[in-house]
């Protein structure tokens, strides 16, 4: 195989795992309430975050041979026809799968952050450690003790 054809391959297999990464994506959000569930789903991602980083790595590396130093933007109008055919819809591919797996990720956080909000507000009222809603000084309220870090 040529420098090209590995550079193609590193593509498609980039794609193919960014796919697998929105599918994931997507599933949590159906699962969100089943915890085995979704830390089976987190597992899986892990492994595939760790084979996408491997094509990165070598798609990268693949690229700054081709490329020698150049830009996408410069190295793209330097490719023969049939090059570009190949190349330029596997890279907007590309972008359209990061975009589409950041808004999913984007999505999974808010629902992570209300579903421990909701996890918060129940533990607060089971152990009587929720804010008093009268009778309060006028101007001062109590926060309720959290027992999670919110930092997702």
């Amino acid at each position: 195989m040529t420098v090209w054809d590995d550079f193609v391959a590193a593509l498609h297999e980039e794609n193919g795992l960014l796919e697998q990464l929105i599918a994931l994506g997507t599933a949590k959000q159906e699962q969100i309430n089943n915890a085995p569930e979704v830390a089976r789903i987190a597992d899986e991602e892990q492994k595939v975050l760790a084979r996408l980083e491997e094509v990165d790595r070598l798609r990268a590396s693949l690229f700054d041979v081709m490329a020698v130093g150049r830009s996408l933007e410069k190295w793209l109008p330097t490719l023969t026809e049939e090059q570009s055919a190949v190349a330029e819809p596997l890279l907007v591919k590309l972008a359209e799968n990061l975009g589409q797996l950041q808004a999913v990720n984007g999505l999974n956080q808010q629902l992570l952050a209300q579903a421990l909000h909701y996890v918060q507000f129940s533990m607060n009222l089971l152990t009587g450690d929720e804010v008093a809603p009268t009778y309060a000084k006028t101007g001062a309220s109590v926060p309720g003790r959290s027992y999670f870090d919110r930092k997702v």
